[in-house]
């Protein structure tokens, strides 16, 4: 008897899925392991592996289908076995025949009137130089393509291509200008420009950064630690090649975050609502992961019961997992604290955006040289910048700066935390 393979629910929150691309065909032969298709959410992608070894019978469904979770996506038996026939909801492209169908029962006048207009919207360029205008009304989208559309912010179907009888844009065509992330570029008799249609996941970080500014009042204070102690530290893994040779200085500063939200339980919050915050004992790090596709923020859970090289281990295969694509979304939850690190860029100083509901999030910025007084005389020192965004609701500038402060001295005496543990 033939196994189905079930589309998987990556979160409480989601009823379908996109089913972005299949790496197998019917009549393949696969192991248990063997990556089946990829799924795409808003922020990643995830391949979905076979828990069965045999032939692939039937895929019930094509590439970019919007699949609802916990249903049959294929079926896995052995050669020449039938396989199982589903029920699947009614396919678009039979709905755009019938919508054609009954157009063409119309009477001649008003098919004439019909044709008059298709062919004139055809033809029709709109001021901005587009070439595919086709002046679509309700009819020529599909309701669940106009569904999935209003979801997503597409209002300008007239810069997709369509697939449906008679020019009609079904939500494969969505889904698919959507997998594409922009509008064709447009040019103008004046010189050259171009229209970028903002990727979904550009769209999501839009939307939370405007959230977390009009629902949050933010303070970010700014200060600098001594860094030679903890480029010390590195350059001696580096030199003893060991297991810590991997050891960064952002995993440095990381390791010490996570000591010191411990003393300071109000930093480790979120402030879910104006009523109540509410205080977390474990920490758990988010940490900002720059890639092509956006921002991404993965979470070390636990980071302050993990030793360096667990954090620093832990955020690498992170990273990678988010600039790859398919980082499962459960690992993009969950934060209590950010950490931000545009140093490498050489920016000294800047304004965390905060990741509501939490209500602190540190940036760190670039190593330059100082000088200060001391009883010794002037010291030039290599000092790196902080700069520590907080939610004034919960947090006032005295405790935000004690914290900072003690982070810094932490920082200072990392050598002395990593003996003692």
């Amino acid at each position: 008897m033939a196994d189905l393979v079930i589309m998987p629910r990556l979160s409480l929150n989601e009823d379908t899925s996109l089913l972005s691309q299949w790496y197998v065909s019917e009549g393949d032969t696969v192991a248990a392991g063997d990556k089946l298709f990829c799924i795409e959410t808003d922020k990643s992608t995830m391949d979905v592996d076979s828990e069965f070894a045999g032939t692939v019978l039937k895929r019930y469904y094509g590439d970019y289908s919007v699949v609802q979770v916990l249903t049959p996506v294929c079926a896995i038996g052995q050669p020449g076995e039938e396989a199982p026939e589903l029920e699947m909801p009614k396919n678009e492209a039979e709905a755009g025949n019938s919508s054609a169908a009954e157009e063409a029962g119309k009477s001649p006048a008003e098919g004439g009137k019909n044709e008059s207009r298709n062919t004139a919207a055809a033809g029709a360029q709109t001021e901005s130089g587009l070439q595919t205008a086709l002046g679509l009304g309700k009819k020529g989208v599909s309701p669940r393509a106009r569904r999935l559309a209003e979801q997503n912010g597409i209002t300008e179907f007239q810069v997709i291509r369509p697939s449906g009888a008679e020019n009609r844009i079904l939500e494969e065509d969505i889904i698919r200008f959507m997998a594409e992330g922009r509008v064709p570029e447009v040019r103008a008799a004046s010189g050259g420009r171009k229209t970028v249609r903002l990727p979904k996941i550009r769209r999501v970080i839009a939307q939370n950064m405007l959230h977390s500014l009009q629902s949050t009042a933010q303070l970010t204070l700014n200060s600098a630690f001594n860094a030679s102690g903890i480029q010390d530290l590195r350059e001696r893994f580096k030199r003893e090649q060991g297991e810590m040779k991997k050891v960064t200085i952002g995993d440095l500063i990381l390791y010490g975050v996570s000591r010191t939200l411990k003393e300071f339980p109000y930093m480790n919050a979120w402030m879910p609502s104006e009523e109540e915050a509410i205080e977390f004992e474990d920490v758990n790090l988010g940490v900002a992961v720059d890639t092509d596709r956006g921002l991404m923020v993965p979470t070390i859970m636990a980071a302050d019961t993990k030793s360096l090289k667990e954090i620093s281990d832990e955020l690498k295969a992170l990273a990678a997992e988010c600039r790859e694509g398919n980082i499962a979304p459960g690992k993009l939850k969950e934060a209590t604290f950010t950490v931000t690190n545009l140093g490498a860029y050489g920016i000294r100083t800047f304004t965390p955006v905060l990741n509501p509901p939490q209500v602190g999030i540190l940036g760190v910025g670039s190593i330059d040289y100082m000088v200060k007084k001391t009883k010794e005389g002037l010291l030039y020192y290599p000092a790196c910048s902080l700069s520590l965004t907080v939610d004034h609701r919960y947090v006032d500038g005295g405790p935000a700066a004690r914290f900072l402060k003690k982070l810094c001295e932490n920082l200072e005496t990392i050598e002395e935390w990593l003996e003692q543990e």
